[in-house]
């Protein structure tokens, strides 16, 4: 396999959209009946539903778009999650790659590297101050696939997939895996 390429997980999705509607429901309802005969209540349970809803809306029209997130190649990185701000990193120019945690169930995919003054077709204020504070004509990025969009066991295997095609043909990009501290409890060790 010479490249991967990540999506919205469907799943993770459909969970969330629908964890939303139950909650705007559950504040609609309580508005309603919880309100003393009062009118500011529906109203305001109303206003804060639509947040939800909105959520909702949000996740149908990710779940619509089936663009990739993130494409791994042999050749390098491309972040795809801004369509307007699509950035491409060469392996060469990769310092680290982590597979840590991002909350409690969620994990994070990092890939931390660099771009030079001369692959830009314009230096922004921002780069050019980050150039200046670091003394070099790098600018830094961290490409993030967070564990929010892609299920755990995807970014496990993104994590492997760079692992075993990139690191031996790129030994000075740092590699650092996510192991679960509580994992090693209740487990027997070899005596």
């Amino acid at each position: 396999m010479d490249k991967l390429v990540v999506y919205n997980d469907m799943r993770r999705l459909f969970a969330i959209s629908l964890s939303y509607v139950v909650i705007a429901v559950c504040i609609v309802a309580l508005g309603f009946t919880q309100g003393g005969g009062n009118i500011v209540w529906p109203i305001i349970s109303v206003a804060v539903a639509v947040c939800f809803i909105a959520g909702v809306v949000f996740n149908v029209r990710k779940m619509s778009d089936r663009g990739p997130l993130f494409e791994y190649t042999e050749d390098g990185v491309t972040d795809f999650t801004k369509p307007d701000d699509i950035i491409v990193l060469p392996w060469e120019q990769v310092l680290s790659v982590n597979l840590k945690a991002a909350s409690n169930n969620d994990l994070m995919l990092e890939v931390m590297g660099y771009k030079t003054a001369d692959q830009f077709d314009e230096v922004t204020p921002e780069m050019q101050a980050q150039m200046d504070a670091n003394q070099s004509d790098r600018v830094y990025f961290v490409l993030q696939l967070s564990g929010l969009w892609v299920r755990r066991s995807r970014m496990k295997e993104a994590y492997d997939w760079i692992c075993e095609h990139i690191a031996p043909a790129h030994p000075d990009i740092a590699f650092s895996k996510f192991e679960d501290p509580l994992s090693h409890l209740g487990k027997k060790s070899d005596q």
